[in-house]
């Protein structure tokens, strides 16, 4: 009598491991007019500014993107996998940071402070509040290194084509050349803390930046159709990058190489 051999199904995180294991990665440099992304760990309404953005930030934005294109359909197949992507970023030469005064818009959900009260007559109209946010002004590239799925390549090359902005919403940027397919990247820098805390790589200066990353699949926080990074499906690590902070009298400036040149520092 022949035996009868069992096969068991794959867990999800065998899965996951075997997407990892067979991503295809993509290239994209772009030029910003203005930059502005926020520390993580820093208060909005106080924001204090990094020379690039979290691996959480570039993918969501490349969601984000389709969906504006008109492509849910991508957008969401992109958002079942999410947490399978890697990002490498390859920050630009050089940032100086600035800061400047903003208005925090928000609409007014609350009742009254006292109870009895009632609901405020101002429930649905704008409640406006000063803030403070650092903004840069970047010399050089910053490129985008992304490793998606196959199937997910043309229309994550179509987004990545068509960011107008990365970070916040008034960080303007432009495509420098074209979207291009390429091996996963050795030289840069970006390192998660279990791959640097093997072994610190000897190129130089090097600093560490509270980024988040996914760390397990990403599900609608709002109703159906509302995702929000932050919750139970991310996490913040300690990412190590080249280069260098140095303090001023009105900001801070950030060198990827110390001893070079950078204009207006």
């Amino acid at each position: 009598m022949k035996k009868e051999t069992r096969t068991t199904d794959p867990s999800p995180k065998d899965s996951d491991a075997s997407v990892r294991r067979n991503l295809t990665w993509l290239r994209a440099s772009y030029r910003f007019h203005t930059f502005a992304y926020r520390d993580p760990r820093s208060a909005f309404s106080a924001g204090q500014g990094l020379p690039l953005v979290s691996p959480t930030a570039a993918l969501l934005g490349i969601a984000s993107t389709l969906f504006n294109l008109g492509r849910p359909k991508d957008a969401l197949d992109l958002l079942k996998v999410i947490h399978t992507c890697e990002v490498v970023i390859d920050p630009p030469d050089g940032v100086i940071f600035f800061r400047a005064f903003h208005q925090l818009r928000r609409y007014v959900t609350s009742q009254q402070k006292k109870k009895g009260q009632g609901v405020s007559a101002r429930v649905g109209l704008t409640a406006i509040n000063q803030g403070t946010r650092e903004y840069g002004l970047v010399q050089g590239l910053m490129t985008f290194f992304v490793g998606v799925p196959r199937e997910l390549v043309e229309p994550v090359k179509l987004a990545l084509r068509n960011r107008d902005h990365v970070g916040t919403h008034d960080s303007l940027c432009s495509l420098d050349g074209e979207v291009t397919e390429c091996s996963e990247p050795e030289e840069v820098v970006y390192l998660p803390p279990e791959v640097w805390q093997r072994q610190i790589p000897q190129v130089g200066d090097i600093c560490t930046l509270m980024l988040s990353r996914f760390r397990q699949e990403v599900r609608p926080a709002v109703g159906k159709h509302w995702w929000m990074a932050g919750g139970a499906e991310t996490e913040l690590v300690p990412y190590l990058i080249k280069g260098r902070f140095t303090g001023t009298s009105r900001g801070k400036v950030y060198r990827k190489n110390p001893t070079g040149n950078l204009r207006g520092a």
